[in-house]
């Protein structure tokens, strides 16, 4: 059996309970170990307690822009690979994302197969 810290680890911020149960159960059983925020705050105090490899980060969250987590996420981290993931998809967002070094830019709904 893989013990956590051998695991790839994912953290996924998104403020939609579901969505982030979702991601959990589905990364999990691909063997990831999943963390969960709901907001920047709780974003960063996981990252630097777990140091992810990857993250997916939601583009809108209650009152703050996913673009800024993804900022301070890959400052902190900077060989995180990180997925953006958004139900309201535009070139701007895309290339901005992408240039704060986003690997990804996906709308939702998408396959998990595309996020991995």
């Amino acid at each position: 059996m893989t013990n956590a810290r051998a695991r790839k680890k994912l953290l996924v911020v998104d403020d939609d309970d579901a969505f982030r149960e979702a991601m959990e159960l589905e990364f999990s059983e691909r063997g990831y170990h999943v963390l969960l925020a709901s907001d920047h705050r709780a974003a960063l105090g996981l990252t630097a307690m777990h140091r992810p490899q990857y993250a997916v980060v939601d583009l809108r969250l209650r009152g703050e822009r996913g673009l800024e987590v993804l900022k301070d996420l890959i400052e902190r981290l900077p060989g995180l690979r990180a997925v953006v993931l958004t139900g309201y998809g535009s070139i701007a967002t895309a290339i901005e994302a992408i240039k704060l070094g986003a690997v990804h830019y996906l709308t939702k709904p998408c396959e998990i197969e595309a996020i991995e």
